[in-house]
């Protein structure tokens, strides 16, 4: 009798576990269907696309140049044109009481191998309308030259309207580049690298600010 009774002892016991642990589920089952988990957040918006790529063929680059080569007004405010409205084609330079008329619709681009050529027409009541030409030598493609050109002390041209306004178009042409490949890392967060040309494409490189054994910003 006694085994017996230890035998229907452990059925007893068994029969109690897994009725706790049916109700233990059963709970569970009804706390889902009463309280239900959160459907999962939905996903974010997609990244919209650069307004800068990383590589840019003539046309693309003579655009970008066209538009910012029309600079700030006699006060030093950026020029504004209304909504919808295109850029100017024309704007005139002042410099120290001289003035140019520069045919920003004339620029023209021409990408070599390490080699980036500008012409736009300058026009004075000397000269007329004439173009001049900035070339900027630059690294190749896959080299480490940074943000370094070397130019002609003059732009290719007339002397005489070289020699007044060459210098001027030399670094508007060159500030132009410098504040493409500026925003071409600002939209991207990072810190501009290089710009490099190879046969009809000028690549800008971007990449995490470099740092010195210090930890600081070189």
């Amino acid at each position: 009798m006694g085994a017996v009774a230890f035998v229907v002892l452990v059925l007893l016991l068994i029969v109690l576990v897994f009725g706790i642990c049916i109700g233990l589920f059963l709970a569970w089952v009804w706390r889902r269907r009463r309280h239900p988990e959160p459907p999962p957040p939905p996903p974010p918006p997609p990244c919209p696309p650069y307004k800068i790529p990383d590589q840019l063929g003539e046309a693309d680059l003579t655009a970008q140049i066209s538009v910012r080569l029309v600079g700030t007004t006699a006060n030093g405010v950026p020029l504004a044109t209304p909504a919808g409205t295109p850029p100017p084609n024309k704007v005139i330079w002042v410099d120290h009481g001289n003035e140019v008329l520069v045919h920003l619709d004339s620029t023209t681009v021409r990408i070599l191998d390490r080699m980036v050529l500008v012409s736009v027409d300058l026009e004075t009541d000397q000269t007329g309308r004439t173009p001049l030409v900035c070339s900027f030598a630059v690294s190749g493609a896959g080299e480490l030259g940074g943000l370094i050109a070397t130019t002609d002390e003059l732009p290719r041209g007339p002397g005489t309207l070289a020699s007044a306004w060459g210098q001027q178009l030399q670094t508007a042409v060159w500030s132009t580049l410098m504040g493409l490949v500026n925003d071409h890392a600002s939209e991207r967060s990072l810190t501009p690298r290089a710009l490099s040309a190879s046969a009809g494409t000028l690549s800008l490189q971007a990449g995490a600010a470099l740092t010195s054994a210090s930890g600081g910003a070189a």
